[in-house]
Order: structure tokens, then C-alpha cells, then sequence
């Protein structure tokens, strides 16, 4: 058996020269910004034994395209591909063992297109995905609880299916997703954060069967129906918001 050799904190930060990093096969940590601002140019191919790469530790990669993560991989850190600007696609292999894609995961990812979650996946920290702007298309799985603030925030998504399950929309989770046109909040939704939906000049109608126990203030722009049940709490809010609303 071959000893364990992790990747450093800082260990690669900088560096102009790495294009092509191989990893060790019995690697499980990648440290805080070990590949920071580096000029990786190909596929970095994590071993099956990795189980955390940590805070930034690809960030502000101006050529890296492509990441496929491991099944093994139980832990990503904050802003951990921040600014890569020429990143298209994102891949968790069958079986993923992670359960969260944290805070500023791919904030400013200028170039993201596709994203393979992971199956049980459960939260989306804040900004996660903050102004992806050719992020058009995301199937979320059916365990997600959480979507956190400004997650989507200015994403061109075109079309929401919030799975049933889904427990928390944070303030301004999807602002701006200006190509929405039709959403439906899910029952088991019980948070639905102020300005969830607002900035997104193209939607339609949101529709909301339920009371959700907390609604925060200008979840959509005034130009958006709210479809609701007469008499409920969503029917008051719109009321003293002055949304447009209609009855299911």
C-alpha cells in the first residue's frame, strides 16, 4: 500500500509553470488555495480516494474547462472555483458522498453551462453559483432542502422545477434570472426568502398553493401574477405588496 500524500495549503498558489497537475493515488486532501491562480489548462483527474478539497484551492483559473469530481469526495470549500472564467462543466460521479455545494462555490464562473449533481445532494450554500451567466438549464435533485441566498443570482435559467422536498428559498436565491417565465413553490417550502424572485423581468406567474410560514418582502417583480387560493396568506401578501394575483 502506497502511503498517503496530500496536496498543501498554498502549495501551487501562483504557479505560472503547472499546466497538466498530477495527483498522488492516495491523495484525500487538496489544502486552502493549493492551486490558486495557477495556469492549469487540462482535466485535473482526482484519485478515488479523495475526500476534501478545501477553501479556494482552484480559484481564479482563467483556462481550466472541465471538473469531474469522484464519488469519493465528501467535502468542497468555500469559493473553491471562484472566477474561473473559462469553466463550462461540472460532473459528480455516480454514488457522490457529497451532500452540499458551499458558499461562492462557482461565484463568477463566467462560462459554466452544465452541472451534474450530486444525487443526494442537500444544500446550496449562498452565491453558489453567483452571475453563472450561460447557466441555463439545472435539473435539482429531489433531495435538496436548501437553496441558500443569492445562489442563482443573474443565471439565464429558462426553465424551474423546485423539487418537492425543498424546505428553504433564502433572500434573492434565483434575482435576476431573467429568462424564467413559470415557477411553481413547491408545498413543502415553508421559507421563501424577500426577493426570491424579484429582478426577473420575464416571469409570468409564480404559483404558490400553499402558506408558507415566512414570506419575505418583494419576492417578484410587480409586472409577475401570483396564482393563489383565495383568502390565503399568500392572497393578504399580495394585497399589502400589490401584486397581481389569481385564484386557483
Amino acid at each position: 500500500m502506497q502511503p498517503r500524500r496530500d496536496i498543501d495549503d498554498y502549495c501551487y498558489k501562483g504557479n505560472r509553470k503547472l499546466k497538466e497537475p498530477v495527483l498522488p493515488p492516495n491523495c484525500k486532501i487538496v489544502g486552502r488555495e493549493a492551486f490558486a491562480n495557477s495556469q492549469i489548462r487540462k482535466l485535473v483527474t482526482f484519485p478515488e480516494t479523495l475526500e476534501e478539497i478545501r477553501e479556494g484551492a482552484f480559484s481564479e483559473n482563467r483556462f481550466l474547462k472541465e471538473v469531474i469530481f469522484p464519488a469519493s469526495l465528501e467535502s468542497i470549500g468555500a469559493y473553491c472555483y471562484k472566477n474561473c472564467t473559462a469553466l463550462e462543466t461540472v460532473k459528480f460521479k455516480a454514488g457522490s458522498k457529497c451532500h452540499r455545494i458551499p458558499e461562492g462555490c462557482f461565484y463568477s464562473c463566467l462560462q459554466l453551462n452544465s452541472i451534474v449533481f450530486p444525487k443526494n445532494l442537500r444544500i446550496i450554500q449562498k452565491r453558489a453559483f453567483y452571475r453563472c451567466k450561460e447557466l441555463k438549464e439545472i435539473t435539482l435533485p429531489d433531495t435538496l432542502t436548501k437553496i441558500g441566498a443569492e445562489a442563482f443570482y443573474f443565471c439565464p435559467i429558462e426553465t424551474l422545477e423546485l423539487p418537492e422536498g425543498l424546505q428553504k428559498l433564502d433572500h434573492k436565491a434565483f434575482f435576476g434570472c431573467k429568462r424564467l417565465k413559470n415557477v411553481y413553490i413547491p408545498e413543502s417550502v415553508t421559507y421563501l426568502g424577500e426577493e426570491a424572485f424579484h429582478g426577473c423581468n420575464w416571469l409570468e406567474y409564480l404559483e404558490i398553493h400553499h402558506d408558507p410560514k415566512y414570506i419575505g418582502d418583494r419576492i417578484v417583480n410587480k409586472s409577475c401574477t401570483i396564482r393563489c387560493k383565495k383568502g390565503s396568506k399568500i392572497d393578504a401578501y399580495c394585497e399589502v405588496q400589490g401584486l397581481q394575483r389569481e385564484y386557483i
